[in-house]
């Protein structure tokens, strides 16, 4: 009997895992591994994105590595065309929330190697040391804002960091709505793709913590389903 009770409880310890270790470790995002032990030579796996002390309190949860605000005061966003989305060619708004945390490793200039926060004094700043010096390039992975000389030009990527509402939707004509549309993910396109304002980030198509669908999509591609969820072409 109580070898039974030990069996079912050790079960339930190794249910209770957590699944993101296994699922970033070996990926892209995984920096410990053989060819970027100068990224993260600590042996921890999640510390260069997220640490249980002295991280920076304007990002969540708990973020560890240097803000892209370091390099790029501005971007250049994507031109929107149609007047439903801001029209005559305005440009998307400067990227914000989770979208900032992506880019502090994929605007081509921050250092994917610059985490390991600490505070300084009572200002409550985060001060990041670098580990190593090799700095994220288009040769190390992909820049989605390029490079110092382009000014961090996002006008070749999809928007981000607007707000997709019904408003947007019904002026655009060619968008679901996103507050009944579904998301297949089980909920809709704004409780499964949004962030808490309605806005399209980063995050919204990629997870970036799951490898298992390319490019750490949160759905797939095939035959342009993650596009089609929210446009309708």
């Amino acid at each position: 009997m109580k070898l039974k009770r030990l069996v079912l409880l050790s079960s339930l310890i190794l249910g209770l895992t957590p699944l993101s270790r296994g699922q970033i470790a070996g990926s892209s995002h995984d920096f410990s591994t053989a060819g970027n032990t100068l990224y993260n030579t600590t042996g921890e796996l999640c510390i260069v994105c997220h640490a249980p002390h002295h991280t920076d309190a304007n990002y969540q949860p708990l973020w560890n590595h240097g803000t892209t605000t370091s390099v790029f005061a501005t971007y250049t966003g994507y031109n929107f065309s149609k007047t439903g989305m801001g029209g005559n060619g305005s440009a998307a708004p400067q990227p914000d929330g989770p979208s900032k945390m992506c880019l502090s490793c994929h605007d081509g200039q921050t250092a994917v190697n610059q985490f390991g926060g600490k505070y300084q004094g009572t200002t409550g700043v985060a001060q990041y040391f670098n580990h190593g010096n090799t700095m994220f390039s288009p040769n190390g992975g992909p820049s989605l804002g390029g490079t110092a000389s382009t000014n961090g030009s996002l006008a070749g990527t999809h928007p981000i960091s607007f707000r997709y509402d019904q408003t947007l939707a019904a002026n655009d004509g060619a968008l679901n709505d996103p507050t009944t549309a579904p998301s297949g993910m089980g909920g809709t396109i704004a409780n499964d793709f949004l962030d808490q304002n309605m806005k399209v980030q980063c995050s919204s198509c990629h997870e970036v913590h799951d490898p298992t669908i390319a490019k750490f999509l949160r759905v797939s591609n095939v035959g342009s389903a993650l596009c089609l969820t929210c446009h309708k072409k």
